[in-house]
């Protein structure tokens, strides 16, 4: 979800991950695993990652239970050049996600909720780069449940969803790839509360 444009400094890093924009107007999350899937070799445009990690335009809705409830778990929720703010388009969560990035031939060394802030340092600073969930304005939130068309309780915090990749952690900081603003660095506690929106999910790769 694109809503503002800024700027940061880099932290030490691990691999040598690209910083790229997102190239649809709501698919953060095609965006972040190019920027991974380039630091490993391979090259691929939003909109053939997105086809990968799939797509529901059927079950476009969300936020909301009901028979076009979106699951995100499963797929993309509605149009990846929609707009969350406008109801048109929503995202996707880790399963999809660490499927494609395995279509791709990465190695998926964790993926889902409940990955701690310290696995994810632990693992990044060993030169494993993470695709993250949070709150776009850095806050933690609550999130609600909604019922999806299979049945599935979705959590969502909307509508400011948004996914970046992790590339370093050093003196108390994250060094962020946020494919909306570009190259930041944020404080470990800030970051942390935002990753807790969405129950601390991530996609760790090798």
């Amino acid at each position: 979800m694109a809503l503002t444009t800024g700027a940061g400094v880099a932290a030490a890093s691990s691999p040598v991950v690209p910083s790229y924009r997102m190239q649809l107007r709501n698919d953060c999350e095609a965006s972040a695993l190019r920027m991974v899937l380039a630091a490993r070799g391979v090259r691929a445009g939003d909109q053939a990652i997105s086809g990968r990690i799939g797509l529901d335009r059927v079950h476009y809705q969300f936020g909301r239970s009901g028979p076009l409830a979106g699951d995100p778990f499963r797929a993309f929720v509605g149009d990846p050049n929609g707009s969350e703010v406008a109801g048109t388009g929503f995202g996707v969560y880790s399963p999809p996600v660490a499927a494609a990035a395995r279509s791709y031939g990465l190695t998926v060394l964790a993926a889902g909720q409940g990955i701690s802030p310290a696995t994810l340092r632990a693992r990044v600073t060993s030169g494993h780069p993470a695709i993250v969930w949070v709150d776009y304005f850095w806050r933690r939130l609550g999130s609600r449940s909604y019922t999806a068309y299979d049945g599935r309780p979705v959590p969502y915090a909307g509508p400011a969803e948004h996914v970046v990749v992790i590339t370093g952690f050093s003196g108390g900081r994250v060094t962020v790839n946020d494919p909306a603003r570009g190259r930041l660095s944020l404080s470990e506690a800030t970051f942390g509360a935002a990753y807790a929106t969405y129950g601390d999910m991530a996609v760790i790769v090798r």
